[in-house]
């Protein structure tokens, strides 16, 4: 079987101090081969999928979450990376943090899919009459770049709307195979959300009429949800309603008896998917991140757990009881703890199937997505509030017509529906990057045992630095500001 080994990391190590995003890694020749057939370009689309799944467990749900407000971190069980996120001390020097990693590894993303796109166009000449099975792959890599964009973008640059014309930093918008020496400026983030919004565009079109929803493959209807999102962090509220729509129209809600199972026994209750990572014989970082069986890391701060009501079934997914699987020591012992990303091991002999495939796109997401922009566009404030009332219903295990809003005004249920997308949406890489976008401030609770207690708007470390390597092996490279000096 072929693999894919296209990655950045073999010319760091043949080329010194090589920009991360000086991606003809192996050799054209070397590259070229691989793709002679359809057979390489289907090991390359395994391969971006594996890279996305790596890039979520390893680093985007800790930088989603760990500056905001809902995580207690075990500072005597965490590493001093994870520490600085967490304090927002991270420096452009923290070349073994997340200022390297999560760069490097995003643009691993890129450099995949900009093979894919660039060779597939080779093998769709060759091979004509396999069209489909390229031009599938085509809206894999579409889909892919996109995310990794948006996703660097959330990292390392203020948001959308900092500038009115969104003319501030964003990242380098890469969509080509560049030569072994191009420096390559970070482009503005009207550019960055002009191709993202194009490569998602894109994928739709190349995926076409298939209706078949496979939630652990990048599809047209991820492209789909993931241009909602995209257009509600641009604050374009029509459109970002118009296509979290069209996906509610298509995948229902996950009802109540199956909700804390669709996160802790993935391999039974796939849920309200669009998107979500396979972590068959992958993906455990955040699963050791989380778990209270050893060096636990990470849990749930008090305070945000003080917020459930009582019978919520959100608030099941905080408890972890020992199982037998866990040893005699733990059995039966009950732990507070993240647990969306801890299976259920009771009931599956096989362990490669005790697995929490991670959420990067779900229904219920949706819901929030098209009542905010309901909400902030001045539109239909009923509908807005049915959509919080269907996802607070199925929590309480209520009909929705049981459920009363009290609330004033457009203001009164924007803040309902962000206390919603905070339960709804917690621990899955968003709520930063939620506060981020609206342009708030962080208030850390009493509880906290980080170093920071707030940070007020627009501060410069709500954007990550780059990293020392990529600013001394990049000449056309722009560090972000308040980090120049350091």
């Amino acid at each position: 079987m072929k693999k894919l080994f296209i990655i950045i990391a073999a010319s760091l190590s043949i080329a010194g101090c090589t920009s991360f995003l000086n991606v003809e890694t192996l050799g054209k020749s070397t590259i070229s081969g691989f793709f002679a057939d359809i057979d390489g370009l289907q090991a390359a689309g395994l391969g971006l999928h594996r890279l996305v799944t790596e890039l979520y467990d390893d680093d985007y749900i800790r930088l989603g979450e760990l500056p905001a407000d809902n995580i207690f971190l075990y500072r005597v069980n965490s590493s001093e990376a994870i520490q600085l996120v967490y304090d927002f001390r991270s420096m452009p020097a923290d070349n073994s943090g997340y200022p390297y990693n999560f760069w490097k590894h995003a643009y691993e993303v890129c450099t995949n899919a900009n093979n894919i796109l660039f060779y597939g166009e080779q093998l769709l000449k060759s091979f004509p009459e396999s069209a489909d099975i390229i031009n599938r792959h085509f809206g894999y890599a579409y889909f892919a770049r996109a995310l990794a964009i948006f996703n660097l973008c959330n990292v390392y640059a203020m948001p959308y709307d900092y500038t009115a014309d969104a003319s501030h930093m964003g990242v380098v918008a890469i969509n080509y195979i560049p030569g072994f020496d191009a420096e390559l400026p970070r482009d503005t983030m009207k550019k960055c959300y002009d191709q993202i919004i194009a490569d998602l565009k894109k994928g739709i079109e190349c995926f076409g009429d298939d209706a078949a929803r496979t939630p652990t493959y990048f599809s047209g209807l991820a492209c789909k949800a993931l241009l909602a999102r995209v257009y509600l962090y641009m604050k374009d509220y029509e459109n970002a309603a118009a296509c979290a729509k069209e996906v509610m129209d298509v995948v229902p809600l996950t009802p109540r008896s199956e909700y804390v199972d669709m996160f802790r026994k993935a391999q039974n209750f796939p849920g309200e998917a669009i998107f979500r990572l396979n972590t068959y014989d992958s993906g455990n970082s955040m699963r050791n991140f989380c778990s209270p069986l050893s060096q636990q890391e990470a849990a749930p701060d008090a305070t945000f757990l003080a917020s459930f009501q009582n019978g919520d079934i959100r608030k099941e997914l905080f408890t972890y009881v020992g199982e037998k699987e866990d040893g005699d020591e733990d059995v039966g012992k009950v732990y507070t703890a993240i647990c969306k990303y801890l299976p259920i091991k009771a009931g599956e002999s096989k362990k490669e199937n005790r697995r929490c495939d991670h959420f990067v796109l779900r229904v219920s997401e949706m819901y929030l997505i098209h009542a905010e922009a309901l909400c902030l566009s001045g539109g239909d404030l009923n509908a807005a509030a049915d959509d919080v009332k269907a996802l607070r219903a199925r929590a309480l295990g209520k009909n929705p017509s049981e459920i009363v809003l009290n609330y004033s005004g457009t203001d009164g249920l924007d803040k309902l529906i962000q206390e919603e997308r905070n339960k709804e949406l917690c621990f899955e890489g968003h709520r930063f990057f939620d506060l981020k976008r609206r342009g708030e401030d962080i208030v850390r609770p009493a509880t906290t045992s980080s170093t920071l207690t707030k940070l007020e708007y627009p501060d410069y470390r709500y954007a990550l630095p780059i990293a020392q390597l990529e600013m001394q092996s990049n000449d056309s490279m722009k560090q972000n500001p308040g980090y120049e000096e350091e």
